[in-house]
């Protein structure tokens, strides 16, 4: 039992580690793949020097290449010449040649940097344009600042709009795959399998932790006892004791845990197998099958005239 019980720990230790291993490749796949995005030569407006323009210019093009695939300067200055050659004066209208400019550097973003000084204030303004002439803006001012706080309010900028577009892409991402969901049969959705997958590695990796633990203090207490039994001190032999036996009540804390995730984990292999047999592509619910079960949802789509609603249905019979 404890050599089955062993086997089944490290092969859902092997499947938690691949997994893991499995996700890290694809995000460090999905960070490669950056978008193309071009940077307009900086405004300044205010007692600034060359210098300090350079300086602070050149900070916001490392962090942008950060996070895009940043056109070069001279090709962006390229292409400002071919869009002043190509659209009539009365034609090029901002958003036209940042339109036509995005379009030759195939950029999908568009930034523009300004910056403003009027005495000791200085204010940073970052503004985003993407393929739709849509405009984020972000400002930063600050006091008596010099360049390296300058830098960092610039970095600070750059990652402002960053988390921006994170965010929208998300809620993009969100409505597209609600849209699609509504447009596919019920079958296809798979957020029970995730759930039950979930609990399975969860309730396996902590029956694994709480099995370390209890063997660790297993091996604890068998030095205790050898060391109780040679030891000729009564004070010694007392505090072998103590911690044998505050040992030995952890022991049970862990020995009942583990029985409790190992059940978890039965359980959602248990779920998931129930899952996997009850697919049927006939069915109005996602995961119903021939078989109703009253400890199963049933993940079900309710069609109304303001749109597809996603409701769980509980099968019970009394």
């Amino acid at each position: 039992m404890f050599w089955h019980k062993l086997l089944w720990i490290r092969f859902f230790r092997t499947l938690t580690i691949s997994v893991l291993f499995f996700m890290l490749i694809i995000d460090m796949a999905w960070a490669q793949e950056k978008e193309m995005a071009a940077l307009a030569p900086m405004g300044a407006l205010g007692e600034f020097t060359e210098m300090e323009k350079q300086i602070i210019f050149n900070s916001l093009q490392e962090s942008l290449s950060t996070h895009y695939a940043l056109a070069s300067q001279k090709a962006f200055e390229a292409a400002l010449t071919q869009a002043f050659e190509e659209l009539d004066y009365e034609e090029c209208t901002e958003d036209q040649c940042f339109a036509l400019i995005q379009q030759i550097l195939q950029a999908d973003n568009l930034f523009l940097f300004s910056m403003t000084r009027e005495g000791n204030f200085t204010q940073l303004s970052l503004t985003r344009v993407n393929l739709d002439s849509h405009r984020l803006v972000r400002t930063d001012d600050c006091e008596n600042c010099g360049i390296k706080q300058l830098n960092t309010k610039v970095v600070g900028l750059v990652l402002k709009i960053i988390e921006e577009d994170k965010f929208s892409n998300a809620q993009k991402k969100l409505t597209a795959e609600a849209d699609t969901q509504s447009e596919k049969s019920p079958t296809t959705d798979n957020t029970w399998h995730y759930v039950a997958v979930s609990v399975t590695l969860v309730s396996a990796l902590l029956s694994y932790n709480a099995a370390n633990s209890y063997n660790d203090l297993s091996a604890k207490n068998t030095t205790l006892a050898t060391q109780y039994a040679n030891s000729s001190s009564s004070s010694e032999k007392a505090a072998y004791k103590s911690e044998y036996d505050s040992n030995a009540a952890q022991m049970k804390s862990y020995k009942s845990s583990m029985q409790t995730w190992d059940i978890l984990t039965l359980l959602g292999l248990g779920w998931e197998a129930y899952l996997l047999m009850s697919d049927d592509s006939d069915s109005s619910a996602v995961n119903s099958g021939n078989v109703q079960s009253p400890f199963i949802p049933q993940l079900a789509f309710q069609t109304h005239p303001y749109g597809t609603q996603t409701v769980l249905r509980w099968k019970r019979s009394f």
